[in-house]
């Protein structure tokens, strides 16, 4: 069958360029507390780039591309992720870790090998909680977890983990060539949401007390003549392979471990009692045990006096006191009707 060129309409489509603009065909929503480059990667592997060839999209070289951007995040990147994604740059450059407080306790992001075999492949990187990434829609990283006084999980109670379960490779989603989750080791494939065992109750309270302090600081950040509990904390030296390290440095079973022997009074601290660093950790750890989360005092306060009301309000009736309200509602009733009727004349 055929038909007349006169009978057949032509639509031009639009072009793409002029619909979308300079958009990436995908735009990935920041999670809460997410790390930028958590989000970098979610954004490259939404739109089909392997987080390790989105660095060259973004003008940034190095295999731990998106590392360097967690800490140091120039304007020329920032515009160039605002034109394509559309989104307030303030909600992206609040992701990133530059300009931070607390910058002096964030791990330290060490260069490795691309081998899990070798030693450096397996040094510290970034630091997960399992049952985090398990209840994930999108599984993604949080930027308190790139905290060195973080060992636990607030959430679930449970250790940290800073390499893979199966191959002991270190944590480097940057490195990822393929488009799998977070959740997958970019070394062995294997799921990094193994669960990790609880963590001890008095770990726990050195480690709440120190986020309360932190926070304390957070919000007095920038006050003229007072000192900076950040430096003074990432100031000490603890003894790590015979070396005098500092806790950002330091992998999480030896972090976990530090704050365990703090909690039971002993520590390997360098021999140098001189620093007031020094005396700034043994006092915080001595203090633990009274400190109370304010947080949780004040949710338990208000809890207190809200709870009464509602225990009285949903308390269920009992018969007893059903009885007494329809005898007491029989007898007003026969009053009632003894005064309404006429008196016999």
């Amino acid at each position: 069958m055929t038909q007349s060129a006169s009978e057949i309409t032509v639509t031009p489509a639009r072009d793409y360029g002029n619909e979308v603009g300079q958009c990436w065909p995908v735009v990935v929503a920041p999670a809460p507390g997410e790390l930028l480059s958590s989000w970098l990667h979610r954004l490259a592997m939404a739109n089909g780039i392997p987080p390790q060839y989105f660095g060259r999209v973004l003008g940034v070289t190095g295999a731990d591309w998106s590392a360097k951007l967690d800490r140091d995040l120039p304007g020329r990147i920032l515009r160039l992720l605002v034109d394509r994604t559309r989104l307030p740059a303030e909600d992206i450059d609040g992701l990133a870790l530059h300009r931070d407080p607390l910058g002096r306790l964030r791990l330290r992001q060490i260069t490795g090998s691309g081998d899990a075999r070798t030693s450096t492949a397996r040094v510290n990187r970034l630091q997960y909680c399992p049952a985090c990434l398990k209840e994930d829609r999108a599984p993604f990283f949080r930027r308190g977890w790139s905290l060195a006084t973080r060992v636990s999980c607030f959430r679930h109670g449970c250790r940290l983990r800073d390499r893979c379960p199966a191959c002991g490779g270190g944590i480097a989603p940057a490195r990822q060539n393929r488009l799998l989750p977070h959740h997958f080791c970019v070394w062995c494939d294997a799921d990094l949401r193994k669960p990790t065992l609880p963590a001890e109750y008095d770990v726990q309270r050195l480690e709440r007390l120190i986020d309360d302090l932190l926070r304390l600081h957070v919000a007095g950040h920038g006050r003229h003549g007072k000192a900076s509990l950040t430096a003074m904390l990432g100031a000490a030296c603890f003894t790590f392979n015979g070396e005098p390290t500092s806790i950002a440095r330091l992998p999480q079973w030896v972090r976990y471990a530090l704050f365990r022997q703090f909690a039971d009074g002993m520590t390997l601290l360098q021999k140098h009692s001189k620093h007031p660093a020094i005396d700034l950790w043994m006092r915080i750890a001595l203090a633990a045990p009274k400190h109370s989360d304010p947080v949780a005092s004040l949710s338990a306060e208000i809890t207190s006096q809200i709870t009464p009301r509602e225990k009285t309000r949903s308390r269920l009736p009992e018969l007893a006191d059903l009885q007494l309200v329809i005898n007491r509602l029989h007898s007003n009733r026969r009053t009632s009707l003894a005064t309404a009727m006429p008196a016999n004349e």
